[in-house]
């Protein structure tokens, strides 16, 4: 039988009652770091320095609450328990250093049982870069009491694409060759990046994954 999923909207601390779906009003913003969860660091040296910049001060002021809190009480919405934190951390890591708005889904009948998702989209804007970004998180509980959830970001950049292999993670290595496109394990354990030619620029796409044991 199709269940159908319920979906919660949001930008920051505002929520919608269970069930409803509301519109984003203003952006989040993520400044604290994640030191548990390597695997959803940010890819370049150019994204590192991203994470140290500080959110603008005009979004600060519209929406204090770090992003942790937004997806720790989108997934109370939802009813998502088990997983709630490793949602709320792989939500953090993908925002940090970004205005953001997001929708999620969880299955209705039963979401603390099943599968949750987040789709973000990003807004960054420091001396460091300026433009959009995109991502999704996903995080499922597991048979032995944890749970595991997988990051993808997507964000163009203006360099090209040999430029961005320069300034990867020490120790990254090149994994394969998908169709012309390059995918790099990156140094550190911090996942996957596949690498999209754009014009002049380069897409980065990150994967990465995170378990919670317990």
């Amino acid at each position: 039988m199709y269940e159908p999923n319920q979906q919660h909207h949001a930008s920051g601390a505002k929520l919608a009652p269970m069930g409803c779906m509301i519109q984003p009003r203003f952006a989040g913003t993520s400044q604290r770091a994640l030191v548990r969860l390597p695997a959803a660091a940010f890819i370049t040296a150019a994204l590192a320095a991203l994470i140290a910049a500080s959110p603008d001060a005009a979004a600060q002021a519209a929406a204090p609450q770090p992003a942790a809190n937004t997806f720790q009480a989108q997934a109370a919405q939802l009813g998502i328990k088990s997983c709630a934190p490793l949602f709320a951390s792989l939500g953090e890591s993908l925002t940090r250093g970004t205005t953001y708005a997001s929708t999620a889904q969880a299955q209705q009948g039963a979401p603390n049982d099943h599968g949750a998702h987040a789709v973000v989209g990003m807004k960054y804007d420091t001396p460091n870069y300026k433009g959009q970004a995109a991502g999704v998180i996903y995080t499922a509980p597991t048979k032995a009491g944890g749970c595991e959830g997988n990051l993808v970001r997507v964000a163009p950049f203006p360099q090209s694409c040999p430029d961005v292999v320069r300034q990867l993670p020490q120790g990254s290595t090149l994994a394969t060759t998908l169709s012309g496109t390059p995918l790099y394990n990156l140094g550190g354990n911090q996942g996957q990046a596949l690498l999209v030619p754009s014009g002049a620029g380069c897409v980065v796409v990150t994967v990465a994954s995170a378990m919670e044991r317990r």
